[in-house]
């Protein structure tokens, strides 16, 4: 397989992914220049030039702030659909979110299961899905691929709250049963894995559905997390409208990737491949 094109290269996702990449790494597209960028491409623009890649992974999209425009979302979507287009792509995937979800309760989400965002950017990023289906399906081109991406270990929460506290206690919410938030998670490492995997068998033409959960099982409590990473944290209340659970089904993926050990959810586990992750980011 030629390498695949990598977009939104800035992305913290997409740098850990390039960091493990099995083999030869991926052709790398950034906004601007920096460590690993091989081109820079301001998606707003036309695609550059025709480029020797079966297999297109978008990585770029707005993430949650105050006044973040998240319907970019959806645009930059779909600029990476027209460059898979332009460069006769067999296969696009694109980076969605678990948040299209929003609370999934204590049992996994399987791809089935219809979508309850109930934030802003969980709403863009189903809106985002939709409208990339629908512009896949009213032309010929690659076929794509929405990859529905849990939180990765070491590009988030708890992550970054752990980081900035330096070892003072954190606040940690607690829910009505006694317990706290937990999530699927990926570890870095895992994921450069899954996505060398799929885009080998894209590559291969191999069928591939349209929607894709990607995480490692099982999911992981985030006082498990901080435990493992040594950072003390105090309960408070959740208030109304916080997420207990966001848990993904991941049997689909799992047959898809089926050398890889996709146990890796356990607290302990993730904290390893942040940690060694981080230590090797290029950024």
């Amino acid at each position: 397989m030629d390498e695949p094109v990598f977009l939104g290269g800035q992305a913290r996702v997409a740098r850990l992914a390039v960091f493990r990449w099995p083999g030869r790494r991926p052709l790398t597209f950034a906004r601007r220049p920096g460590p690993g960028i091989d081109t820079v491409w301001n998606m707003e623009d036309p695609p550059p030039p025709a480029q020797a890649a079966s297999v297109v992974v978008n990585f770029a999209g707005v993430t949650p702030g105050p006044d973040a425009p998240l319907a970019r979302n959806t645009d930059l979507a779909l600029a990476g659909l027209a460059a898979a287009r332009a460069w006769g792509a067999r296969h696009y995937f694109v980076m969605s979110s678990s948040a299209v979800y929003g609370d999934t309760g204590p049992e996994p989400a399987a791809e089935s299961r219809a979508p309850h965002p109930v934030n802003a950017y969980g709403a863009a990023k189903l809106a985002m899905e939709q409208a990339v289906l629908d512009a896949a399906g009213a032309t010929d081109g690659p076929k794509v691929t929405i990859l529905r991406l849990a939180n990765v270990a070491g590009a988030g929460q708890p992550f970054d709250a752990a980081c900035a506290a330096a070892g003072a206690p954190i606040s940690l919410h607690r829910f009505a049963d006694g317990r706290g938030p937990s999530r699927s998670f990926i570890g870095p490492l895992t994921l450069a894995r899954c996505l060398h995997a799929l885009c080998n068998r894209a590559a291969a033409r191999d069928p591939i559905p349209a929607v894709l959960n990607v995480a490692a099982s099982p999911p992981a409590a985030m006082s498990d997390i901080l435990t493992a990473l040594g950072t003390p944290f105090d309960w408070v209340d959740a208030p109304p409208g916080a997420l207990q659970h966001v848990h993904l089904d991941t049997r689909l993926l799992a047959t898809l990737c089926a050398d890889i050990d996709m146990d890796g959810g356990a607290a302990r586990t993730l904290v390893s491949e942040a940690d060694t992750s981080q230590a090797g980011d290029p950024t």
